[in-house]
């Protein structure tokens, strides 16, 4: 099973949020729709505050998520610093990554990436052992990400590979191994697993194709199996 046939595996259509508030949410329904996922609004004699928003796909009801929190992961992502740091932010992106589990979308972009990526980035580091596999597409990109790492290998005994087109040659960080690889597929893959440490209840996974003009389709998951499967896939391009 290659990190292809997966997307293709968990490729669904027919993702539908209705927003229930006040009044419709520009923000919301003008970026989601222009991304062709449909967004419906009905009106709730609620404050601004207390509006919601009710996830279904394919397979019917997928999550409710506070839409302040929504609207937030949307527009602008917070960035996390030092590994283990933690604020309230941090716990509605985590509301809204176990909501959204195992949903494709074909409307991810580069800021929502980051934030579940170092959302995942920080279970390891909570975890703090294990094994943790990230393929940024090229090395270069990996550059923006090598202080957070070195952070996240002195602080950890995490076992950490990181993948990419050999565009760039890092400096060596003690428990991080470098990949520089030439897979094709890998390069147009954003990739990351964590094992767990060995309990399958800590092991997340994110799994994103590139499309080009900054567009993503995937998912992210917390599902053991197919965290397995992603581990797998990445293991076998150690070179």
């Amino acid at each position: 099973m290659t990190v292809r046939e997966l997307l293709d595996r968990f490729e669904r259509t027919g993702l539908q949020l209705t927003v229930y508030g006040p009044e419709p949410d520009a923000t919301v329904t003008e970026r989601l729709s222009s991304e062709h996922i449909a967004v419906d609004w009905k009106e709730l004699p609620t404050a601004s505050s207390e509006a919601f928003v009710v996830i279904r796909d394919q397979s019917g009801f997928a999550g409710v998520v506070p839409l302040d929190d929504l609207r937030t992961f949307l527009s602008d992502p917070p960035t996390l610093g030092r590994p283990g740091d933690r604020s309230a932010v941090d716990e509605s992106i985590q509301q809204i990554l176990e909501t959204l589990t195992n949903v494709p979308i074909s409307a991810l972009r580069r800021p929502q990436l980051l934030a579940t990526a170092q959302e995942f980035e920080d279970r390891a580091y909570r975890v703090g052992h294990g094994t943790l596999r990230v393929s940024f597409q090229s090395l270069s990109r990996f550059r923006a990400q090598f202080e957070r790492y070195q952070h996240l290998a002195d602080d950890t005994a995490l076992d950490i590979h990181v993948y990419g087109h050999g565009d760039w040659y890092p400096p060596s960080i003690p428990g991080v191994t470098v990949h520089a690889v030439s897979d094709d597929e890998i390069e147009r893959l954003w990739l990351l697993a964590f094992d767990g440490g060995g309990d399958d209840d800590h092991k997340c996974g994110l799994v994103a194709e590139d499309l080009g003009d900054d567009r993503f389709r995937g998912f992210w998951t917390y599902d053991a199996a197919v965290v397995d499967e992603v581990m797998a896939e990445l293991a076998a391009v150690d070179g």
